[in-house]
């Protein structure tokens, strides 16, 4: 019955003692690669195919040069990629494409 409560009391010490998520360290932003794999049904009002990341990450690359930073899908009747983008210059922007095919 000891060997219970002492194994008992440990998981608990160990679950009290680990940090929270939050205060876990962040990769640096830079080597954090995209998702690729994004859904390809978006599930909100309706069934909406979305459009592929890459191909989006494609488009912006020929029209605009410089390099994919990071992106979110914001969700809603037609959902949009807010892409950060670093153009050529350096300078870093946000472009908003939409993610319905």
């Amino acid at each position: 019955m000891w060997a219970k409560s002492a194994l008992l009391s440990a998981i608990l010490a160990a679950g009290a003692l680990s940090a929270p998520v939050s205060a876990q360290p962040r990769p640096h932003p830079e080597s954090i690669q995209p998702a690729w794999t994004m859904p390809v049904q978006y599930r909100g009002g309706g069934q909406q195919e979305l459009r592929p990341l890459r191909e989006v990450v494609e488009e912006l690359r020929a029209q605009y040069g410089g390099d994919y930073v990071s992106h979110r899908l914001e969700q809603g009747a037609s959902p949009v990629y807010v892409v950060r983008w670093r153009m050529p210059d350096g300078q870093i922007r946000d472009i908003r494409v939409s993610a319905s095919r």
